[in-house]
């Protein structure tokens, strides 16, 4: 064999152990975003929370224990991937056919997330359906896809509740960060059925490659070779890929009216993404609400009244009741 060749073969072996490496390493990376059973470092963990126990005050814990105090029912339909899957219906004290539905964000669960605002919900006589993800909470799975298939299995819990509850039934989607995408990519769907009569976005992003974008650049970290590389793993993994996260797209369709929410100190999803998405939406009925002092997820908790009064404003417009 000649030395021409053998360098050859040499660099070859190199280069296909550096690809095969740095695969590996995306393998890795999609693994730690969205496989439950690794945890991300605690300081983005809270960044993703928005708020976690003790925090302000104890905000949620004490609506999580007025929740769990209230009493619900829990529920269950099997995904299309053959994942058992749970649902909580927490009734309002009177009869209503209203019922708010609630898709949560990424790394949390039903119950943290609504566990605020479904008080507003109870006390305005609106029922409140909030499942957990796949790979959340208690439904089973191993894997989130930041929207993906939470948008398919959240579709096929409306058909769930419109079977359960009644065939008259009316649903306000409320998401959150990626339950927010999730919500407003349904809105945009052809296949959304005809009794969803209004929706809530807040603090989603406009599509994935542009939020991983936006951090990454805030980190100083050569990104675009590295998004494309884990995105080439999380196709091959989850069978979705980045690009068919885009909820601004979906948001182009929505006609229905829409609340969009965001904190302007947001360090996760960017406040200006709301504004992207509201501009993109062509609804004659919609609205933006931005919380000045809200980080992640805390609009709620910062914003309470005129987060109530901009609700109170575009239910009485759905004419839902």
């Amino acid at each position: 064999m000649s030395n021409v060749l053998k360098s050859t073969l040499k660099l070859t072996a190199a280069g296909a152990a550096a690809v095969a490496g740095a695969y590996g390493t995306c393998c890795f990376i999609d693994e730690l975003l969205f496989n439950r059973k690794l945890k991300l470092p605690d300081n983005i963990n809270r960044k993703i929370a928005g708020c976690d126990a003790g925090h302000l005050g104890g905000f949620l814990e004490n609506n999580l224990k007025w929740l769990e105090d209230y009493g619900y029912e829990r529920h269950y339909i099997v995904s299309d991937s053959g994942f058992k899957l749970t649902g909580f219906l927490f009734k309002a004290k009177e009869e209503s056919d209203i019922y708010l539905f609630g898709a949560h964000g990424y790394r949390s669960y039903a119950k943290k997330e609504f566990s605020g605002v479904a008080q507003y919900y109870l006390a305005k006589g609106i029922n409140v359906f909030i499942p957990d993800h796949v790979a959340s909470g208690e439904s089973e799975g191993t894997r989130c896809t930041f929207s993906y298939h939470e948008v398919r299995d959240c579709l096929k819990w409306l058909g769930y509740m419109t079977e359960t509850f009644g065939t008259d039934i009316k649903i306000i989607l409320h998401g959150v960060s990626m339950g927010s995408a999730t919500v407003m990519t349904m809105g945009g769907r052809e296949d959304l059925p005809d009794n969803v009569k209004m929706i809530v976005a807040d603090c989603g992003f406009t599509t994935a490659k542009a939020l991983f974008d936006s951090k990454l650049t805030a980190m100083g970290i050569p990104h675009k070779t590295l998004v494309e590389c884990v995105d080439v793993a999380h196709k091959r993994i989850q069978g979705c890929s980045f690009d068919e996260l885009c909820p601004i797209e979906y948001i182009r369709n929505v006609t229905l009216p829409i609340l969009f929410i965001h904190g302007e100190k947001d360090n996760l999803v960017p406040a200006y993404m709301a504004q992207e998405l509201y501009d993109a939406c062509p609804s004659e009925n919609k609205d933006i609400l931005i919380v000045e002092e809200a980080d992640h997820a805390q609009s709620y908790m910062y914003g309470k009244d005129e987060f109530e009064a901009r609700l109170d404003k575009m239910i009485a417009s759905a004419k839902l009741k």
